[in-house]
């Protein structure tokens, strides 16, 4: 969809730029997650290994992988956990963040499967943090992960839609009619309720 790089930065900017600023990721944020980066690299073996055996213990997203896959797999999300945890959160992490949407809608993976499963990531930060640290230090690391993650799905879900509106123009549909004529839908319905 992007001819470039440049058009990752460009989407990450525009996304970042209406979040608002009180519920994205800030640098006090990165300032916590660096204070608790130990604790984080601690927990990624669970978190990784946690996480593929949902994958591929449940046959529709165990679908989604090719068979000897899982290595290189956890081999990404370990390399983008490393990352999320040093940082920085620059407008490169997010265009990259931009990028994982695309990827996963090209490998077939549902929006709904990356929400529940990131949904299972905070989950675990919040469990083992409180496990962890006393509950102050736990709360705090976890809004900053919170936060973090609420701004990583905004990029990803952005891009996945962005996507999907690419697709229906290049079939010659017009996805702003088909826009049109979804709110006209959805407002009758409103107004039958």
């Amino acid at each position: 969809m992007y001819p470039s790089l440049n058009g990752y930065f460009q989407v990450a900017q525009t996304v970042w730029e209406t979040l608002p600023p009180m519920t994205r990721y800030s640098p006090q944020d990165g300032v916590t997650l660096n204070t608790y980066a130990a604790h984080l690299r601690g927990w990624e073996e669970a978190i990784i290994s946690g996480f593929y055996d949902i994958l591929f213990s449940h046959p529709a997203t165990r679908s989604v992988f090719r068979e000897g896959e899982r290595p290189m797999r956890e081999q990404v999300l370990r390399i983008w956990y490393r990352r999320t945890i040093a940082g920085p959160f620059d407008l490169e992490y997010f265009a990259w963040q931009v990028l994982v949407g695309w990827v996963h809608q090209y490998r077939g993976i549902s929006k709904s499967q990356v929400m529940v499963m990131w949904g299972w990531l905070i989950e675990q930060i919040w469990q083992l943090s409180h496990l962890s640290l006393p509950l102050d230090e736990a709360d705090q690391l976890f809004r900053a992960w919170m936060r973090l993650a609420n701004s990583i799905q905004a990029m990803a879900a952005d891009e996945r839609l962005e996507a999907y509106l690419h697709k229906l123009e290049q079939s010659g549909v017009s996805p702003r009619i088909l826009q049109s004529a979804a709110v006209s839908w959805l407002e009758e319905r409103s107004s039958q309720i």
